[in-house]
């Protein structure tokens, strides 16, 4: 009799894998927040375009100030720009070009506009040669000290115009009787900036040369003895001889008339 195999039924009704029929995670979070996602995509498309149009409008004005700053040829016509435009960079180079219109007739306006740029502008490219101007307009007007001062921030500087503060320096330096002072600063002057060209280093090199030289003493030039021409005699006039006079002839007798009867 043969024998029979059959497997026994298995007991276990457990899955292989279970499938997940419904919505996604993901999607239930675009189903829950469908219409704040909405409202942050146009904000963030109004933004692009606000900022798209801003760009445009600080172009247009940077150009038209640009325009306004080359047309510009009197003091008032930098004024304007500096007005309208007063965060452009055109009003900043208004500013530069202005204190060099007003000096020297106008030399508080100058200074005061120097000033007021360096103040609204810490961050300007040209505010170095800013402060320099400043610092030579104080030096001309006898103020040393102030002009001293700012012309040391830049002096200490890597900027082009560094040199030219280090010459100024220099010569406060000189003027005080300070040679050793004056040569470290000629010196500097010399060297210039170590990346840049160095468009004062003949100048600091003329300087350098003349730090210890003296000033020729004035002498007082002796006047020459006047000649004195020996004196001369007045000519002798020659009185000529006056011939003595001849004497009178003797008057000659009249005859005397004839008597009647004689």
């Amino acid at each position: 009799m043969a024998e029979s195999s059959s497997n026994p039924p298995s007991n276990s009704s457990a899955p292989i894998a279970e499938i997940e029929l419904g919505p996604s995670k993901t999607d239930q979070f675009l189903d829950n927040h469908q219409s704040k996602i909405i409202i942050l995509a146009i904000l963030i498309a109004l933004g692009v375009v606000a900022y798209v149009i801003s760009q445009g409008l600080a172009e247009a004005e940077a150009q038209e100030a640009g325009a306004a700053l080359l047309s510009a040829e009197q003091p008032a016509d930098y004024q304007t720009v500096i007005k309208t435009w007063p965060e452009s960079h055109a009003a900043a180079s208004a500013s530069i070009l202005l204190a060099d219109l007003q000096w020297p007739d106008s030399q508080p306006d100058s200074i005061a506009t120097l000033e007021q740029f360096i103040n609204n502008h810490p961050e300007h490219p040209t505010l170095a040669t800013a402060k320099v101007s400043l610092g030579l307009r104080l030096l001309e007007q006898g103020k040393a000290d102030e002009a001293g001062e700012i012309l040391a921030e830049v002096a200490d500087g890597d900027s082009y115009i560094a040199p030219l503060a280090c010459i100024a320096l220099g010569d406060i330096a000189k003027e005080a009787g300070e040679s050793e002072e004056a040569t470290q600063r000629y010196e500097k002057a010399q060297q210039g900036p170590s990346e840049l060209g160095n468009a004062y280093k003949e100048l600091a090199t003329s300087r350098l040369l003349l730090v210890n030289a003296k000033p020729p003493v004035k002498i007082k030039p002796t006047l020459p003895e006047p000649k004195i021409s020996p004196p001369v005699s007045p000519p002798v006039l020659e009185i000529p001889d006056t011939p003595a006079p001849k004497p009178a002839a003797p008057a000659v007798p009249k005859p005397a008339a004839p008597q009647n009867g004689n």
